[in-house]
């Protein structure tokens, strides 16, 4: 029987074809035949790590956003684990960042990066409808909010001098890029 597979509302390829590290592993991994069989597996790691890891092209769904990486690869990403996106201006070019619910970071290098945005806002306000992010829940009543009254002050730890906080990380850091 012939199954038919849903077309994608939008598709963009990812922002470089040429995967140069994937290329540069190659060539170690040629080099290692040569005369040196660590360098051969080296380069064959590296290459298949590459080919794994490096987007070739994003997908929207009207459920999801899936992501095409080397051909064994595909990842998706259902909307009601998108929080939101971000536009970050860098010096490279713009990327389009994607928050997950549970605070995880996603970045994406399509090659029009506004179009891309634009469809994939389309698709999760159509998917949500009013709900959107931390807000979307599955309804069943059972997650509840914080709720902070105006009136009641509330525990708040001191902030920490600049000067005492050196050598300290933080997974809070919203200006971070990735």
């Amino acid at each position: 029987m012939e199954q038919m597979q849903e077309q994608p509302i939008h598709w963009d390829n990812h922002r470089t074809n040429l995967n140069l590290t994937f290329i540069f592993a190659l060539i170690v991994a040629v080099i290692g035949i040569l005369g040196q069989p660590v360098l051969f597996v080296l380069g064959i790691g590296v290459a298949i790590y590459s080919w794994l890891t490096n987007p070739k092209q994003y997908l929207i769904y009207r459920d999801a956003l899936v992501i095409i990486y080397g051909k064994p690869r595909i990842k998706s990403y259902p909307f009601q684990d998108i929080s939101h996106l971000e536009t970050l201006s860098l010096p490279m070019g713009e990327r389009l960042r994607v928050r997950m619910v549970n605070g995880r970071r996603l970045l994406l290098l399509t090659k029009d990066t506004d179009t891309f945005r634009a469809k994939l806002d389309e698709a999760l306000d159509a998917f949500h409808g009013e709900k959107r992010g931390s807000d979307y829940s599955s309804g069943n009543g059972s997650e509840s909010s914080r709720i902070i009254e105006p009136g009641i002050p509330s525990e708040v730890e001191p902030e920490i001098p600049p000067e005492s906080s050196m050598g300290e990380s933080s997974s809070e850091n919203d200006d971070v890029p990735y």
